[in-house]
């Protein structure tokens, strides 16, 4: 399992801070989002990406996108 440096919810500040509260769900946030927390451009590039991915136009319903994650991150080995 590869582990990568994150900032958590209460050690941010600044724009980290502001950039977690807008993403905030009721768990936190995602970890494949803190992963970026490094690099707060970064952040929101990855989430506009996921959210055009996920919720953008395409041929595929919003249920099959998020079937095919649950797929790739089951095979994976990757709790999602």
């Amino acid at each position: 399992m590869a582990w990568i440096r994150w900032i958590d919810e209460g050690d941010a500040d600044g724009e980290l801070a502001a950039i977690y509260e807008r993403l905030a769900g009721e768990d936190g946030v995602d970890h494949i989002l803190k992963i970026h927390s490094l690099n707060p451009k970064s952040l929101w590039l990855h989430y506009d990406y996921y959210a055009h991915l996920m919720r953008g136009p395409s041929n595929l319903s919003r249920a099959d996108r998020e079937m095919i994650a649950v797929v790739v991150s089951r095979v994976n080995d990757c709790f999602y």
